[in-house]
Protein backbone atom coordinates (compact mmCIF):
# COMPACT_ATOMS: atom_id res chain seq x y z
CA UNK A 1 0.00 0.00 0.00
CA UNK A 2 2.87 2.17 0.62
CA UNK A 3 4.26 2.29 -2.78
CA UNK A 4 0.56 2.59 -3.83
CA UNK A 5 0.96 6.01 -2.12
CA UNK A 6 4.37 6.85 -3.02
CA UNK A 7 3.67 6.18 -7.00
CA UNK A 8 0.28 8.32 -6.41
CA UNK A 9 2.64 11.51 -5.28
CA UNK A 10 4.78 11.07 -7.25
CA UNK A 11 2.75 11.15 -10.26
CA UNK A 12 0.98 14.15 -8.67
CA UNK A 13 4.24 16.06 -7.92
CA UNK A 14 5.78 15.42 -11.28
CA UNK A 15 3.24 16.88 -12.86
CA UNK A 16 2.42 20.14 -10.74
CA UNK A 17 6.25 20.39 -11.34
CA UNK A 18 5.69 20.12 -15.30
CA UNK A 19 2.24 22.18 -14.87
CA UNK A 20 4.94 25.14 -13.45
CA UNK A 21 7.03 25.15 -16.28
CA UNK A 22 3.57 25.60 -18.86
CA UNK A 23 3.44 28.00 -16.74
CA UNK A 24 6.43 29.99 -16.73
CA UNK A 25 6.76 29.50 -20.31
CA UNK A 26 3.42 30.96 -20.99
CA UNK A 27 3.81 33.82 -18.49
CA UNK A 28 7.54 34.64 -19.47
CA UNK A 29 6.94 33.59 -22.95
CA UNK A 30 9.68 35.57 -24.56
CA UNK A 31 12.24 34.44 -22.12
CA UNK A 32 12.49 30.73 -23.03
CA UNK A 33 11.22 31.68 -26.51
CA UNK A 34 14.54 33.28 -26.96
CA UNK A 35 16.45 30.26 -25.89
CA UNK A 36 14.43 27.89 -28.41
CA UNK A 37 15.14 30.73 -31.26
CA UNK A 38 18.89 31.08 -30.48
CA UNK A 39 19.14 27.10 -30.45
CA UNK A 40 17.06 26.79 -33.66
CA UNK A 41 19.22 29.51 -35.55
CA UNK A 42 22.31 27.95 -33.98
CA UNK A 43 23.73 31.32 -33.34
CA UNK A 44 27.17 30.59 -31.46
CA UNK A 45 28.08 27.37 -32.44
CA UNK A 46 31.81 26.72 -33.47
CA UNK A 47 31.02 24.76 -36.14
CA UNK A 48 28.70 27.09 -37.75
CA UNK A 49 30.25 27.31 -41.42
CA UNK A 50 30.17 23.58 -41.98
CA UNK A 51 26.62 22.99 -40.27
CA UNK A 52 25.21 26.23 -41.16
CA UNK A 53 22.66 24.30 -43.64
CA UNK A 54 20.13 23.05 -40.49
CA UNK A 55 19.92 26.04 -38.79
CA UNK A 56 16.48 27.64 -38.81
CA UNK A 57 16.25 31.20 -39.28
CA UNK A 58 12.22 31.48 -39.68
CA UNK A 59 10.75 33.12 -36.79
CA UNK A 60 7.14 31.54 -37.42
CA UNK A 61 9.15 28.85 -37.19
CA UNK A 62 10.71 29.29 -33.92
CA UNK A 63 7.33 30.01 -32.65
CA UNK A 64 5.64 26.97 -33.78
CA UNK A 65 8.60 25.13 -32.32
CA UNK A 66 8.17 26.96 -28.80
CA UNK A 67 4.75 26.62 -29.01
CA UNK A 68 4.48 22.52 -29.76
CA UNK A 69 6.85 22.30 -26.59
CA UNK A 70 4.54 24.09 -24.31
CA UNK A 71 1.77 21.93 -25.54
CA UNK A 72 3.94 18.84 -25.27
CA UNK A 73 4.57 19.55 -21.90
CA UNK A 74 1.11 20.62 -20.83
CA UNK A 75 0.21 17.17 -23.03
CA UNK A 76 2.34 15.29 -20.56
CA UNK A 77 1.26 17.71 -17.06
CA UNK A 78 -2.69 16.69 -17.39
CA UNK A 79 -1.42 13.17 -18.05
CA UNK A 80 0.61 12.57 -14.81
CA UNK A 81 -1.95 14.97 -12.90
CA UNK A 82 -4.71 13.04 -14.30
CA UNK A 83 -3.14 9.45 -13.62
CA UNK A 84 -2.59 10.68 -9.99
CA UNK A 85 -6.14 11.13 -9.78
CA UNK A 86 -7.14 7.75 -11.01
CA UNK A 87 -4.45 6.29 -8.71
CA UNK A 88 -5.98 8.16 -6.02
CA UNK A 89 -9.60 6.28 -6.43
CA UNK A 90 -8.24 2.83 -7.07
CA UNK A 91 -5.94 2.96 -4.10
CA UNK A 92 -7.44 0.17 -1.95
CA UNK A 93 -8.39 -1.78 -5.50
CA UNK A 94 -7.01 -4.81 -6.56
CA UNK A 95 -3.63 -4.77 -8.34
CA UNK A 96 -5.39 -5.25 -11.72
CA UNK A 97 -7.42 -2.34 -11.21
CA UNK A 98 -4.56 -0.45 -9.83
CA UNK A 99 -2.15 -1.32 -13.01
CA UNK A 100 -5.17 0.03 -15.11
CA UNK A 101 -5.15 3.13 -13.12
CA UNK A 102 -1.44 3.53 -13.58
CA UNK A 103 -1.82 3.78 -17.07
CA UNK A 104 -2.00 7.82 -17.28
CA UNK A 105 0.96 8.07 -15.58
CA UNK A 106 2.84 5.56 -17.27
CA UNK A 107 2.25 7.51 -20.66
CA UNK A 108 3.18 10.81 -19.48
CA UNK A 109 6.20 9.94 -17.66
CA UNK A 110 7.56 8.13 -21.37
CA UNK A 111 6.46 11.06 -22.86
CA UNK A 112 8.37 13.31 -20.58
CA UNK A 113 12.04 10.57 -21.21
CA UNK A 114 10.91 11.03 -25.15
CA UNK A 115 10.30 15.02 -24.70
CA UNK A 116 13.73 15.42 -22.35
CA UNK A 117 16.30 13.24 -24.62
CA UNK A 118 14.77 13.28 -28.19
CA UNK A 119 13.32 16.93 -28.11
CA UNK A 120 16.39 18.83 -26.18
CA UNK A 121 19.27 16.12 -25.80
CA UNK A 122 18.97 14.57 -29.07
CA UNK A 123 17.22 17.28 -31.57
CA UNK A 124 18.45 20.56 -29.52
CA UNK A 125 21.52 18.77 -28.64
CA UNK A 126 23.22 17.21 -31.92
CA UNK A 127 20.79 18.60 -34.33
CA UNK A 128 21.70 22.00 -33.51
CA UNK A 129 23.98 21.52 -31.87
CA UNK A 130 23.39 23.39 -28.90
CA UNK A 131 26.36 21.27 -26.76
CA UNK A 132 28.51 23.37 -28.84
CA UNK A 133 26.63 27.15 -27.45
CA UNK A 134 28.44 28.63 -24.86
CA UNK A 135 25.35 30.87 -23.45
CA UNK A 136 22.48 28.28 -24.81
CA UNK A 137 23.11 25.17 -23.87
CA UNK A 138 20.77 23.31 -21.70
CA UNK A 139 22.31 19.43 -21.92
CA UNK A 140 22.65 19.15 -18.49
CA UNK A 141 18.99 20.19 -17.63
CA UNK A 142 17.88 18.08 -20.21
CA UNK A 143 20.05 14.92 -19.00
CA UNK A 144 18.67 15.76 -15.39
CA UNK A 145 15.20 15.41 -16.28
CA UNK A 146 15.90 12.34 -18.79
CA UNK A 147 17.18 10.83 -15.62
CA UNK A 148 14.45 11.93 -13.43
CA UNK A 149 11.59 10.51 -15.59
CA UNK A 150 13.56 7.92 -16.27
CA UNK A 151 13.46 7.00 -12.95
CA UNK A 152 10.18 7.86 -11.34
CA UNK A 153 9.04 5.54 -15.04
CA UNK A 154 11.00 2.74 -13.70
CA UNK A 155 10.05 3.14 -10.29
CA UNK A 156 6.50 3.61 -11.24
CA UNK A 157 6.34 0.18 -13.35
CA UNK A 158 7.29 -1.96 -10.61
CA UNK A 159 4.85 -4.69 -9.68
CA UNK A 160 2.20 -3.38 -7.13
CA UNK A 161 0.88 -6.04 -4.21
Amino acid sequence: MINRKIKTVFSLIVGLYLGLIVFNNVSDYNSNYQFVSMVAKMSDVFSAPKNDWRKIESDMLHHVLYMGIIIFEFIVSCLLIFGAYQMSKKMDSDAQLFLTAKRPTSIGLALGVFLWFFIFLTVGGEWFLMWQSQKWNAQGNAFFLTICFMLFLIFHTQRDE
